[in-house]
């Protein structure tokens, strides 16, 4: 057996010092790790919402364009009958003569088109070319009318207008209107008539017309003609 070297009081100490210090050492080693792990979590916790502010600071502009962008309304469709309005249209109409004492009633039929426009609100212009056919005792006829109708829409709503019009035209037919007339008249007119909203801004018309046929005693003998006129139409905007 090696012999055991002595241990002096003065090394017993300075060994228990060094115990001491790396025991110290040790435990503070231990409590800055328990320390740092909190401050570690508090600092990731700071990073994260700057770096998350950030993302929205540089996501806001888009977002900010998306939702503040302004949203453009539906096109609602204009009121009828506003002031500038332009419209055409085609129409068709039957008539009778008034006159009672006729043996044989002289009726005529229309196809045409016409053109509109509102001067003010509810007012309108129009501009009417009509082919007419005559059924009458002697030779029938066919004629094109020329005519030119102000149009008042008194009564307005959001389907449907009511409305009274007038106005006179020129015609020009291949056979005198009526028998023993002429073949050049003039066509005064006046009536009443109701427009009725469709789909797709088309619009139907119904009428009732008085309708006059007479040259003005500009070729002799003027036997003139009054008739009652029934009239449909589809207008469209232009």
């Amino acid at each position: 057996m090696s012999p055991t070297s002595p241990i002096f009081p003065g090394q017993q100490a300075t060994a228990n010092k060094h115990n001491i210090y790396h025991g110290i050492i040790l435990i503070l080693a231990v409590i800055l790790a328990i320390l740092r792990s909190p401050v570690d979590a508090v600092a990731r916790e700071v990073k994260s919402p700057q770096r998350n502010n950030s993302q929205d600071l540089t996501a806001s502009p888009l977002k900010q364009d998306q939702t503040d962008s302004p949203k453009l309304p539906a096109q609602s469709e204009p009121t009828f009958g506003t002031k500038g309005q332009k419209h055409w249209y085609v129409q068709g109409a039957a008539a009778t003569t008034l006159d009672r004492e006729e043996a044989f009633p002289q009726r005529f039929a229309l196809a045409g088109a016409g053109l509109s426009k509102f001067l003010f609100d509810g007012h309108s212009i129009n501009l009417e070319l009509n082919t007419i056919y005559f059924s009458q005792p002697d030779d029938d006829a066919l004629g094109l009318n020329l005519a030119l109708l102000m149009r008042w829409h008194f009564l307005r709503k959001s389907n449907w207008s009511l409305f009274i019009d007038g106005g006179a035209g020129v015609m020009g037919t291949t056979s005198d209107v009526p028998s023993k007339g002429a073949s050049f008249n003039f066509t005064p007119q006046a009536g009443a008539g109701v427009n009725i909203k469709l789909k797709e801004q088309r619009r139907l018309m119904l009428g009732l017309r008085w309708h006059h046929i007479s040259h003005a005693d500009l070729f002799g003998a003027n036997p003139g003609r009054d008739s009652i006129m029934g009239y449909v139409g589809v207008q469209f905007p232009r």
